[in-house]
């Protein structure tokens, strides 16, 4: 049987992660943020740990915490990427969420009092402008130090593992 690379596990568990993600939006009719990314974060969490048990089992003697960090890292780069492109196509098909949210800030600016109308019309525009980069960026983010934190931690528990092994 023909192994798998970390890529390959990535592009799966990112796939998982979109069908997750439009399962929650589109079945259960959950907003993009609810409670139900704590289920995206356990698949997520899954697919590099799934790598990272993947490289230990395999028989080479190289199993230190740097080849574990590579291992996860080609994971989880590849999911933080698709999920990215997902990101990018949902917010791009449904301006309601980017305008919602402006509204939403906009309330709360009225509310607070400390705002001139023009002041709070002015930022409704450069929100507009700035909610897609703004929205990728803390995609991209969320899920590289997310994954960065995950494959320390596993990285770190496997090679003591192994090196206690020998």
């Amino acid at each position: 049987m023909k192994q798998t690379t970390p890529t390959q596990k990535g592009l799966l568990t990112g796939a998982v992660m979109i069908l997750a993600s439009l399962f929650s939006l589109y079945v259960l009719k959950n907003p993009f943020e609810s409670y139900f990314q704590f289920v995206i974060y356990s698949i997520f969490t899954a697919g590099i740990v799934w790598s990272l048990i993947s490289y230990s089992k395999l028989a080479t003697d190289k199993k230190n915490f740097s080849n574990y960090f590579s291992t996860g890292f080609k994971a989880f780069v590849v999911i933080a990427l698709l999920m990215a492109v997902f990101a990018y196509i949902y917010f791009s098909f449904y301006p309601e969420f980017r305008d919602n949210q402006i509204a939403e800030n906009s309330r709360k600016l009225t509310l607070r009092g400390d705002h001139l109308p023009k002041e709070i019309e002015e930022n409704a525009a450069k929100l507009k402008t700035m909610f897609m980069p703004m929205m990728l960026s803390y995609a991209i983010f969320r899920y590289l130090i997310l994954g960065a934190l995950i494959t320390a931690i596993g990285a770190g528990f496997l090679s003591n593992k192994n090196n206690a092994a020998m």
